[in-house]
């Protein structure tokens, strides 16, 4: 056999091996600066996890713009990483149009999102359909960020894919799902304004009231009750206005020592918008809970006073008439409704904007050495105080004294959590309580300094999304959407880390960076570039094409 053919057949079966192995061995190499296309170790182990075939159907085929043609070749990457991970993933691209009828879309409350383009408005479906068994769900491919606009969506969607894909993916195939209660027998907020709140917390855990105080006509907390409050993984109690006997707190201080958490969504003075409207100014009254001593022993206090920031929401008033004799509207800044940006890190702000509150207290921290207390959200560095028992006017937004407003930053919800130690291990109170806990490790509790930061408004009888904002709009604009806050994804992020979800909680707040063409140097440099693009591959040919030619003048010469 010549040389020049075993040769020749040499190389052909180290292809075929290349070939035959390529088929068992696969491996990918991330080579991007960020790592977009390495999935965290939370995603592996959830799909993993998944033993029954789990199709996605993504309604972004057919004709899109530029921005849902890069989200589509985002998702179909990430998509592809899942099928890598669990051969049981399969998914493909439907074409809305085509593959659903009209009813459909609407039988399944999937709405187009209206693009412009140089074409006309292209209505885009945004959506995937995920079925897993007998389980079957619909998820939107665009993140819920109340600070973007609409336009900025899609764009701003690529980073955050594999949280949004996750999240309904673990949904859909969990088995285990852990249970929040909220706590009703002290007036709490109706189910009207928890709405929002309970829907979007339905999402991902068992959601129920505890009513047993209620049914039993005491209104507070047995030693009974200890064992029930045990089911649920955490507590929350949203705007009491009732005040809490020693027996609740009795029973709650043994619920956070047997390892319960707990969020409290409290505040110390009376005040209500609705009020404010029917007469135009109030009188603050506080309101005592009887929840100071509870909180003293977590190292927080919750100042019976009112905060007012100029960096407040903007509520709209009519002011007066139009010269073509309708009524005049405008946005004034209302230094009642704080905003809380995030203060110390912590993955539950890391993603936040900005929270609204109405009527806001202010919050002090204690010193306590078992505890670390780390400050969620705080206001503005314009800030100025209000006592209680003085008068709110609808008058002052109008008058402002900007001079007075130099407070700093204080402190609107805080996170306490340690080696927490009952308030009632030296007190005889505790020989109530069959195997008394004098103390619990990895304690966790959240306290916010308002109510109403869980009310979501309510607009012509029906609850709005928790976070958007009723005193926004414009009574003569009514197709004007109302200003969103991120009151929902707070809440949210702050249940999934009393429960330990930090994992995904980091997952939310991945981000990643991309990168966007500079216009003004494309244009300056297009024509560098084409003739880079044109002469240098002809220039690279000629070079090889050059030494081949002296290779084989000086091998044969």
């Amino acid at each position: 056999m010549k040389k020049s053919t075993r040769n020749s057949l040499v190389v052909i079966l180290i292809l075929i091996g290349i070939g035959v192995l390529s088929e068992f061995i696969f491996k990918r190499l991330d080579m991007t600066y960020d790592k977009r296309y390495t999935l965290s170790q939370t995603t592996q182990t959830i799909l993993q996890k998944i033993d029954k075939p789990l199709k996605i159907n993504v309604l972004l085929g057919g004709q899109l713009s530029g921005d849902y043609r890069t989200l589509k070749n985002e998702i179909s990457f990430l998509l592809d990483e899942f099928r890598n991970i669990n051969p049981q993933i399969s998914y493909q691209f439907l074409n809305p149009s085509k593959d659903y009828t009209s009813a459909q879309l609407q039988e399944n409350g999937l709405a187009p999102a209206p693009v412009k383009t140089d074409d006309g408005v292209l209505n885009v479906y945004p959506y995937a359909q995920l079925k897993y068994g007998e389980k079957e769900g619909w998820m939107e491919t665009l993140v819920n960020d109340p600070a973007l606009s609409f336009d900025q969506l899609a764009a701003a969607s690529t980073e955050k894919l594999e949280y949004l894909f996750m999240d309904d993916i673990r949904r859909i195939t969990q088995v285990n799902r852990k249970n929040v209660g909220f706590l009703v027998h002290h007036d709490e907020l109706p189910q009207i304004y928890m709405d929002g709140f309970g829907r979007a917390l339905a999402d991902n855990y068992n959601v129920d009231v505890y009513i047993q105080p209620i049914q039993d006509s005491t209104y507070t907390l047995k030693q009974s009750d200890l064992e029930a409050l045990k089911h649920f993984d955490a507590l929350i109690s949203a705007k009491p206005t009732l005040p809490f006997s020693d027996a609740d707190k009795l029973v709650l201080d043994q619920y956070i020592m047997n390892g319960g958490k707990m969020m409290f969504l409290t505040e110390t003075v009376d005040a209500e918008m609705d009020s404010i409207f029917r007469s135009g100014k109030i009188v603050a009254f506080p309101r005592d809970l009887k929840l100071n001593d509870f909180l003293f022993n977590y190292g927080i206090r919750i100042i019976p006073a009112i905060v007012k920031d100029l960096e407040a929401a903007k509520i709209v008033l009519a002011d007066g008439e139009t010269t073509a004799g309708n009524v005049s509207y405008n946005a004034y800044t209302w230094p009642y409704f704080v905003r809380g940006f995030g203060a110390d890190p912590n993955p539950i702000t890391e993603s936040i904007t900005s929270v609204r509150f109405e009527f806001a207290n202010p919050m002090e921290l204690l010193d306590n050495p078992n505890i670390e207390h780390s400050v969620l959200l705080a206001t503005s560095p314009y800030t100025t105080l209000q006592p209680s028992m003085s008068l709110v006017e609808l008058a002052e937004v109008g008058n402002v004294n900007k001079e007075e407003y130099q407070m700093g930053r204080i402190p609107l919800a805080v996170l306490a959590e340690g080696n927490f130690k009952s308030m009632y291990a030296s007190r005889y109170e505790r020989n109530e309580i069959p195997n008394f806990k004098s103390e619990t490790q990895n304690g966790k509790l959240i306290v916010v300094s308002d109510g109403d930061v869980a009310k979501n408004h309510v607009l012509s009888g029906r609850p709005m999304r928790l976070g958007e904002d009723r005193f926004s709009l414009r009574p003569d604009n009514p197709k004007e959407r109302p200003v969103a806050y991120d009151n929902q994804n707070f809440l949210l992020n702050c249940v999934d880390y009393l429960l330990g979800e930090t994992d995904f909680l980091n997952l939310k707040n991945r981000k990643l960076e991309i990168p966007d063409l500079n216009e003004t140097k494309l244009q300056l440099d297009k024509s560098k570039w084409q003739m880079i693009n044109l002469i240098l591959p002809a220039l690279v040919i000629w070079v090889i094409g050059l030494g081949m030619i002296w290779w084989r003048r000086r091998r044969f010469a």
